[in-house]
């Protein structure tokens, strides 16, 4: 059943509702800010993000990026993320943005999470609580959700668009327009809407094609295919998938960044996204295929759900809302998508999880009650939840201390605090530097936005700039090229100073016997050569 059911005083329901909500998303803050509670962020693009939001707060949108002459960033940047760069702005008024940007993951984390517990009341499931208490110990999902980025708003936005699909009263939707307006500016992941919108298009069309069917007894092949396609394009059929289309577009089209934003969505979406050159490129972990056995162990849960969930399905076939076939094609779309790269995890686990609460929910309006059933079945009943309660605490509590371990881990705030702050007072404005991990570049950038860097963000984006320098860049950087190395750098960069850190021991001896550069500068973590 909801969580919340009909009650003769509809007031006294609501404001319960509001106050179930309040002290849920009160307990997930409180327990997503434990998970937090650290100077350290898993993934440094935080550091961008966090520095971006510092100069809007002071100099207004950025529009262009000089910071990366080397990559086509130089050229066709746009800031995917506007919305949510605006969304934490405030919090740096009154707080350091590293800090502003870890506070408002957690914010937004818990919104997705209680947002996911009041659509499926909305949409009257029954034990809802029970697949937001699986989605909330989905640790690999939380991992992705708690990031300082935007996969909890855009969590949030899709949420909301489902809502107002499941509304569908094949009218025109001005929420759905508004909601994918602000999606494009929010999000470069926008396409998942527009993918929504084809999908559920398509089987609204294919649905009542064949209630007409049906009730004419067509059995001509040509009659079926001019009565299919006149039910796929008809007007009702149009109008909700074109709130979303539209929306998108104007999203595109209104936008500081237009025209630049369709040649970067081209790269961003299609070429890095979909295509991916992780074959070519060494590019974020993210991107890679994950180990099938920790994938299916670390949501073993969700998939248990998913299978039988699958099995009612098809058992209650007639009884699906179109709704029902939605969450399925999307499930299956971003579970194949994570199989390819693993950050689709935050999307697959939530619409996993979406479409078995709507199959349970189509196969427990006709089950016997969970008391009939424990009576009619005691012994195995009893085994099934003496397992669970001996087995859950167990894995439960490993995956707090892992999820723990992990979101506490990686990047600390002051990682090359001190050898940034040299280069900043000791070289000139608009220096360029050569170092040795993509990867550095956020933390470089947020320390020191007076100098140039080669590569960040995407490595491939220095790639469709130039595949020559992207390849000299990554066997210099690894240390595989003889020779006097520095005067090389000089004349393939111009560069004045190469930057790496001390795990790189591949490249340092190169640089240290060769007499075109000198060290200049060294800690425990960084290592600076000046080239002469």
């Amino acid at each position: 059943m909801p969580l919340f059911i009909s009650s003769p005083h509809p007031n006294k329901a609501t404001n319960f509702r509001l106050v179930f909500y309040l002290l849920f998303f009160l307990v997930v803050s409180v327990y997503f800010l434990w998970l937090n509670n650290s100077p350290f962020f898993p993934d440094p693009d935080s550091f961008y993000h966090a520095k971006i939001i510092e100069l809007i707060r002071d100099s207004g949108p950025v529009i262009s990026f000089p910071w990366l002459p080397f990559t086509t960033l130089g050229e066709i940047f746009i800031d995917h993320h506007f919305l949510y760069h605006l969304a934490v702005l405030p919090l740096t008024y009154f707080l350091p943005s590293l800090l502003a940007v870890k506070l408002a993951a957690v914010i937004f984390a818990a919104l997705a999470i209680i947002l996911f517990q009041w659509l499926l009341d909305k949409l009257q499931v029954r034990y809802s609580w029970l697949f937001t208490f699986v989605l909330l110990f989905s640790d690999q999902f939380i991992f992705r959700l708690n990031l300082a980025k935007a996969p909890s708003l855009s969590l949030i936005f899709i949420l909301l668009a489902i809502y107002f699909l499941s509304l569908s009263s094949r009218r025109w939707s001005w929420p759905l327009f508004i909601l994918s307006f602000f999606y494009v500016w929010l999000y470069g992941g926008w396409p998942i809407l527009l993918g929504m919108g084809v999908i559920y298009f398509i089987i609204t069309g294919v649905g009542e094609h064949l209630e007409d069917v049906k009730k004419q007894a067509i059995s001509n092949i040509g009659q079926r295919l001019k009565l299919f396609f006149s039910k796929l394009f008809s007007w009702p059929n149009l109008r909700l998938p074109l709130s979303i289309f539209s929306g998108l577009l104007a999203g595109l089209i209104i936008n500081p960044y237009f025209p630049t934003n369709l040649r970067f969505y081209w790269q961003q979406t299609l070429e890095i996204g979909l295509k991916n050159y992780r074959g070519l490129v060494d590019v974020g972990g993210e991107w890679y295929p994950p180990d099938f056995f920790a994938l299916v162990s670390h949501n073993i849960y969700s998939l248990i759900l998913f299978l039988l969930a699958l099995v009612i399905f098809f058992v209650f076939l007639r009884r699906q809302r179109p709704l029902t076939w939605l969450a399925l094609f999307l499930s299956l779309f971003f579970f194949f998508l994570t199989l390819k790269s693993q950050r689709n995890i935050e999307y697959a686990i939530p619409f996993i999880l979406l479409f078995s609460a709507l199959s349970f929910s189509s196969w427990l309006g006709s089950a016997p009650h969970p008391r009939q059933l424990f009576l009619s079945y005691r012994p195995p009943a009893i085994v099934i939840i003496l397992c669970l309660i001996v087995c859950l605490p167990i894995i439960f509590s490993y995956n707090f201390w892992g999820l723990r371990q992990s979101l506490r881990g990686g990047f600390s705030w002051h990682k090359l605090e001190v050898s940034c702050e040299w280069l900043k007072k000791n070289t000139p404005p608009q220096t360029l530097i050569f170092h040795d991990n993509w990867a550095d570049f956020p933390l470089l950038f947020y320390r020191n936005t007076e100098a140039r860097y080669l590569l960040g963000l995407d490595p491939t984006f220095m790639y469709f700039e130039n595949q020559e320098k992207y390849f000299f860049w990554r066997d210099a950087s690894a240390g595989r090229l003889p020779g006097p190395l520095c005067s090389t750098i000089k004349n393939n960069f111009q560069a004045d100073y190469i930057f790496i850190t001390q795990l790189n021991r591949a490249l340092d001896p190169h640089l240290a016997s060769d007499p075109g550069c000198v060290k200049v500068y060294e800690d425990t973590e960084a290592r600076i050569y000046r080239i002469n």
